[in-house]
C-alpha cells in the first residue's frame, strides 16, 4: 500500500504490532502458558506500542479530531490496550481477545483510517508531521522464544 511520506514510519511500526499478534497466535497454538506470553506482551507494549499510540494521537489524529467516529474508536482501543495490560492476562482467552482487538486496529488504521488521513490533511499538517522525530519501533530483546 502506498503511504504518504509523513505515514511511513508509523506504518512500518505495525508490522512489528502484526508480527506480535502472529507470535501470540503461534504460542497459543503450541498451548504455551499465559504467563510466558504475558511477559512478552509486557514488555511489547511498554517499547512499542505505547509510545506508538501516544505519537498517534499526539499528531496523525489530529488532522481527522478527536470526535470523528474513526478516530474515536482508535482512541478507545488504545485506553482498552492500557487496561487489558494493566489488568493482566489470565487464561488463553484473555490472549486470544488482546491479539485479535490489536490485529483488527491495525487493519482499521491502514486500511481506513490512514487513507482519510492522507485525504483529508493539508500539504501543511503532513509536512509538520514530516518534521517530527519518530523514535523507530524494534523488536525487543527477549530470551522466551515461546512462538517457535
Amino acid at each position: 500500500m502506498k503511504r504518504h511520506e509523513a505515514l511511513i514510519q508509523l506504518s512500518r511500526d505495525h508490522h512489528f504490532g502484526l508480527l506480535l499478534c502472529w507470535k501470540l497466535k503461534e504460542g497459543l497454538k503450541r498451548e504455551i502458558p499465559v504467563e510466558r506470553m504475558e511477559k512478552y506482551i509486557d514488555l511489547f507494549y511498554l517499547q512499542n506500542l505505547k509510545p506508538h499510540f501516544a505519537e498517534e494521537e499526539e499528531t496523525i489524529f489530529k488532522v481527522l479530531g478527536e470526535e470523528h467516529p474513526l478516530i474515536k474508536e482508535a482512541i478507545s482501543q488504545h485506553r482498552t490496550f492500557k487496561k487489558m495490560i494493566e489488568n493482566g492476562f489470565k487464561s488463553p482467552e484473555e490472549v486470544e481477545t488482546f491479539r485479535a482487538l490489536l490485529e483488527l486496529h491495525i487493519r482499521t488504521e491502514e486500511r481506513e483510517i490512514f487513507p482519510e488521513i492522507e485525504k483529508q490533511a493539508t500539504d501543511e499538517q503532513l509536512e509538520n508531521i514530516l518534521k517530527l522525530d519518530h523514535p523507530e519501533l524494534k523488536e525487543p530483546e527477549y530470551e522466551d522464544i515461546f512462538w517457535k
